[in-house]
């Protein structure tokens, strides 16, 4: 009787171990904030040519992002719940700068994010599989195909850990059939933004498109 109350014990102590990992995987890897340097690298199924673009980006769930590129030329996209603004400096100073300002529209990587919240295991938005180099694949149902706008996506992380930390390579096939490689640096988790960080403010001697 002893040895079948601890083998009780041992089997609860068991399942609420998977239960915990399970929450972790699905609940647990994509931060409510984060922020991040980047290289992305778009290349075309047709040509096979490559358009890359580094810089960095905050993101805060759901749907905030913040993207400022560097190289190969300074651009920021900046959108919330409510505005999209996409801004284009002025090559020189005397001229005017440009930016478009739209309702919000969430482009495919802030969708991603705000998906990937589901985490690492097969839901009703993905199904996951893993291969023995500790590479995660994610399948896309036709309905979040026809809104992301991404098929697949593929995740390499810097340790066999898979935490969002650890991530470093994000590779997405498009419906279109390009892809978009975007490699992560310098990650950090849970930055406290506030809900003016993800509003652009218009430069002076800026021209506005709407």
């Amino acid at each position: 009787m002893k040895s079948l109350g601890g083998f009780t014990i041992m089997t609860k102590f068991l399942l609420i171990s998977l239960l915990f990992i399970n929450q972790t995987f699905a609940t647990g890897f994509i931060p409510n904030s984060f922020s991040a340097s980047f290289e992305q690298v778009y290349k075309s199924a047709l040509t096979g040519k490559e358009k890359r673009s580094k810089g960095t980006m905050d993101y805060m769930y759901p749907g905030n992002i913040k993207l400022e590129t560097s190289s190969p030329e300074s651009l920021t996209y900046v959108s919330n719940d409510s505005k999209t603004w996409y801004y284009t400096p002025a090559f020189i100073e005397s001229e005017p700068g440009q930016v478009t300002i739209q309702d919000a529209t969430k482009n495919e990587l802030t969708k991603f994010l705000d998906i990937l919240r589901k985490g690492l295991l097969t839901n009703k938005l993905y199904k996951v599989s893993k291969n023995k180099a500790g590479e995660y694949f994610l399948e896309f149902s036709k309905t979040i195909i026809k809104d992301l706008g991404v098929e697949k996506a593929k995740l390499t992380f810097k340790k066999d850990t898979a935490t969002f930390k650890n991530l470093k390579i994000v590779e997405m096939t498009l419906s279109n059939k390009k892809t978009k490689k975007l490699e992560l640096s310098k990650i950090v988790e849970g930055p406290k933004f506030k809900k003016e960080h993800f509003v652009f403010k218009v430069p002076a001697n800026t021209k506005i498109n709407r």
